[in-house]
């Protein structure tokens, strides 16, 4: 086997470096452009207090998802990071609820009259304020869309009774 000349060896090895460095940085444009993309598409849309998000639910007859976090809790990260913003989660709260995030500390006197005492939690309203769930700790995406579910469905029975009374 016969071996290049070294200075062909050196002008190969250059341009392959100089391709391959070409790529990584049109590879990591590339990423940045969808990251910075997805997050409005595949984010909640989070009311910042409740009296919008209940005026919102009476208009469009969808349940409160509150969720209750603080900035020191773990879990509630956790909740956040890989319940929360999964995109088909997210995608799904935006279209059943109207979704409020509250702060437990700065947003106590809500806390304390919805009974919450320990967080991560998540309670869930009819538009009337009937309470419809209430899921305490951290969930795993099935988990935490079988509650919502149930919620839902108790809301639309609650709705049809009503419905009914007033025939």
């Amino acid at each position: 086997m016969q071996r290049l000349p070294n200075q062909v060896q050196w002008v190969t090895t250059c341009f392959l470096t100089v391709l391959m460095v070409g790529l990584f940085v049109d590879l990591s444009q590339a990423e940045t452009k969808i990251e910075s993309a997805s997050p409005s598409k595949d984010a909640v849309n989070w009311y910042s207090d409740l009296e919008t998000a209940h005026q919102a639910s009476l208009k469009s007859h969808k349940p409160i998802l509150i969720v209750f976090d603080a900035s020191w809790c773990t879990y509630c990260r956790k909740l956040e990071k890989d319940t929360l913003s999964d995109p088909r989660m997210a995608s799904y709260l935006n279209q059943a609820f109207e979704p409020v995030h509250l702060d437990f500390d700065k947003d106590r006197e809500i806390a304390n009259v919805l009974k919450v005492k320990s967080i991560p939690c998540t309670v869930i309203l009819s538009s009337e304020a009937d309470l419809l769930a209430r899921q305490i700790g951290y969930s795993k995406v099935p988990r935490y869309h079988a509650m919502l579910e149930k919620a839902r469905k108790l809301q639309a029975v609650i709705r049809h009774i009503e419905y009914s009374k007033t025939r």
